[in-house]
């Protein structure tokens, strides 16, 4: 059983079959053949069954699942895929949205035996319909069987702050009368235009006929913690319904500190100047000083000493990084 490199260890490969370590041992979801190598149990994963082992099978590279990811998966039908990627994400969580009740009470099953796979009644069309239930995930996986399907993946992706995007471009759900490969092109295009990069598209010919998987990421995004004494400046967000940290997209022609400044401005109308910055994985948090209102701002913006109610992210995440902004300010 050999670790394929691409999956960063977490798909194996035996005599051309791919698997995944199971996350219950013993456990079929499909009929799936079991196969246990030096007491570590594994589930055979066909491409003939799951279109995202289709697409390493078809010599897909651009794989951004890790042990710890967080995932959103949009039409997980009954949870075959969707419960080899909860083997593979072991240590983080898949949110699995699927509008069909039937399907839907299926993958509730499936799911009641996996405590990482969250399943969600809802439609991939509209995000805020299921997004109070959902926190920040790294990756948006959708496999949704509808029109404008790279525009439902960007939605997902910007409102749930994705780095990363894989979307299975249906051609007959698009445009019954178009080529296959038209299709495929116009929505690689169509993911450009949302200010995605384009890592990887690739057919899954010969295990699905007029399919392709688009592999997409999102440019690096910053935010900024503006510190004035021991308050820090929000913004209210109405397009995500709730308060976070000024920030956006880091833009080609600038540094992640240039951008965080920027973005405040734009934001709230608020100069900041710079104290320190950090990686958290998905962005960039830049520390600032509050400077002077010299504009109106694109949205209303409010200084705090505690965290309001109503955010827009992930609580946990903003009370880290607000406690290491006061001691940057206070040394």
């Amino acid at each position: 059983m050999e670790p394929l490199k691409c999956t960063d260890g977490t798909v194996f490969s035996e005599k051309g079959r791919l698997y995944t370590v199971s996350r219950n041992p013993g456990m079929r979801v499909y009929g799936e053949r079991l196969l246990t190598i030096s007491g570590t149990e594994y589930r055979e994963w066909s491409p003939d069954r799951s279109k995202l082992s289709a697409y390493i099978t078809c010599g897909g590279t651009a794989f951004p699942f890790t042990r710890s990811s967080h995932v959103l998966y949009l039409g997980a039908a009954s949870g075959t895929t969707s419960s080899h990627v909860s083997d593979i994400v072991r240590n983080g969580k898949v949110y699995c949205v699927e509008f069909s009740p039937r399907s839907f009470r299926d993958l509730v099953k499936t799911a009641e035996r996996r405590d990482n796979m969250n399943p969600i009644l809802g439609d991939a069309t509209d995000p805020e319909e299921y997004g109070f239930l959902i926190d920040k995930v790294d990756i948006v996986y959708s496999d949704v069987a509808q029109k404008n399907q790279a525009d439902i993946l960007a939605n997902n992706m910007e409102r749930f702050n994705a780095r990363y995007g894989m979307v299975c471009i249906k051609a007959r759900s698009e445009d019954v009368t178009a080529e296959p490969k038209t299709v495929f092109e116009e929505a690689r295009k169509r993911l450009l235009n949302r200010g995605c990069r384009i890592l990887d598209m690739r057919s899954l010919e010969p295990y699905e006929g007029a399919h392709a998987i688009i592999v997409a990421e999102r440019p690096r995004t910053v935010y900024c913690i503006v510190m004035k004494d021991d308050r820090f400046l929000m913004v209210h967000n109405l397009k995500r319904k709730g308060w976070e940290m000024p920030g956006g997209k880091v833009e080609n022609d600038e540094t992640t500190e240039q951008a965080a400044v920027r973005e405040c401005l734009e934001e709230s109308g608020y100069e900041a100047a710079l104290i320190d910055k950090k990686n958290i994985g998905y962005c960039d948090v830049c520390v600032c000083l509050l400077g002077k209102k010299i504009s109106k701002g694109e949205m209303e913006s409010e200084l705090f000493e505690t965290l309001p109610d109503n955010l827009a992210f992930d609580t946990d995440e903003y009370e880290n990084v607000i406690e290491w902004a006061r001691c940057c300010i206070r040394q």
